[in-house]
Order: structure tokens, then C-alpha cells, then sequence
């Protein structure tokens, strides 16, 4: 009977110790820090396709110049959830109703990943011309990018000044990057920046800070 108890007593210890180190990873990897791949060409050549990098999340704010993580798709699916909410006569949904709806979020309202750098701040007024990005009214010295930047999409006019609690973004592959300088995604809250790259971990041979 005492070996039966000190087998159970065993087997609860394990998965106690398994319970918390999940929590503590999970706590981790929410609120301070996360590993994430970058996926296409748009940061070229600061960074490439399928390098790895460190983000760091507690206490951010971003700020210009910083390579920052954001979720595209933020804007459109706080909408779709008001949506929902005003549908049941709600002003809005609470964190638990979001979640639940997260489970049969339509694929255009998934979250979807972008790496972009911060270009203007709350507050400064942006402007493109002759190839040239301004920030009030001075031009933007950019040491990551040496060519030409043009605004890209009709909806999207210059000058034009960062709203509150947002900020306006652009990768450095000015040419194939979908940014602030488009519609669809536009001046990007704070709410949707998940984090600021720090490091690049992979591949191995071209590990750095970022920036």
C-alpha cells in the first residue's frame, strides 16, 4: 500500500512540475519575451527569410527606428468582434467572449504577423515626396535604406500626422512591403505591436543585434 502511495505521490509531482513549467513558459512567452520567424522579403536586407529573432514585450512602447512584430490583422478583427457585440446589444465583448469567439474567427480575421520598423510616432506628420520621406517637415535620415519610397495605394494621402496611441510603419524593402503606406493595414495602435526585435538567433552564422 505504502509503495502503491509513493508511486502516486510520484506521478502527482510530475505532473505538478509539469503544470508549472508550462505556466511559467506560457507566462513567459506572453509577457516578456518570444522567439518568432521572419516570413518574407519586405525587412530586405535587414533581415531575410526564415531568420529567427528575440522579442522583447514588457513595458514596450514603440519608438522610431525600432524593428517591431505587429498583428496585421488586429484592426479588422476588433471591428468583426464589435460587430458581434452590437449584434447582442453590446457596447463591447469582454476578454472571455473574444476568446471563445477567437475559436470560429473567419481565416481574413486570424492573427497575421508582420516585421516592420517604426518610422513615425503619435503626434508627427509624415509626408513622401520625390522619393524622399519627411517627418515634420525635415528629412529622414535612414541608414538601413538608400533608395527611393513612394506612397503606394490611392487611400493612403501625404501629409499626413500619426493619431494617438498609433504609429506608422514601413519595411525596409521599401519596393515589397506591405505597410502603413496601405489601406489595409494603415496607421498601426499600439495594441497590435506584440513586441520589439532585439536579437537574431538564426541562422547561426549571421546572429546580431537588430536594428
Amino acid at each position: 500500500m505504502n509503495n502503491k502511495k509513493s508511486i502516486l505521490k510520484e506521478i502527482w509531482e510530475w505532473i505538478y512540475t509539469i503544470f508549472i513549467a508550462l505556466a511559467i513558459a506560457l507566462v513567459i512567452k506572453a509577457f516578456l519575451f518570444d522567439i518568432v520567424l521572419v516570413d518574407g522579403s519586405s525587412m530586405y536586407p535587414t533581415l531575410e527569410d526564415k531568420d529567427r529573432l528575440v522579442i522583447t514585450k514588457l513595458f514596450y512602447t514603440p519608438d522610431n527606428g525600432d524593428i517591431v512584430i505587429l498583428d496585421s490583422t488586429y484592426k479588422n478583427r476588433e471591428e468583426y468582434y464589435d460587430h458581434i457585440a452590437l449584434s447582442k446589444n453590446k457596447d463591447e465583448l469582454n476578454f472571455a467572449e473574444k476568446l471563445i469567439e477567437g475559436f470560429r474567427l473567419p481565416e481574413e480575421y486570424k492573427s497575421r504577423y508582420y516585421v516592420k520598423r517604426v518610422i513615425a510616432s503619435p503626434g508627427q506628420t509624415i509626408d513622401i515626396k520625390d522619393g524622399k520621406v519627411y517627418i515634420d517637415n525635415e528629412i529622414l535620415e535612414e541608414e538601413y535604406y538608400s533608395g527611393d519610397t513612394f506612397a503606394i495605394d490611392a487611400a493612403v494621402t501625404f501629409p499626413l500626422t500619426v493619431e494617438e496611441d498609433h504609429v506608422f510603419v514601413m519595411g525596409d524593402n521599401r519596393h515589397h512591403s506591405t505597410d502603413s503606406r496601405v489601406s489595409s493595414l494603415g496607421q498601426v495602435p499600439y495594441e497590435a505591436v506584440i513586441g520589439q526585435s532585439r536579437l537574431r538567433i538564426f541562422p547561426f552564422n549571421k546572429i546580431s543585434l537588430t536594428k
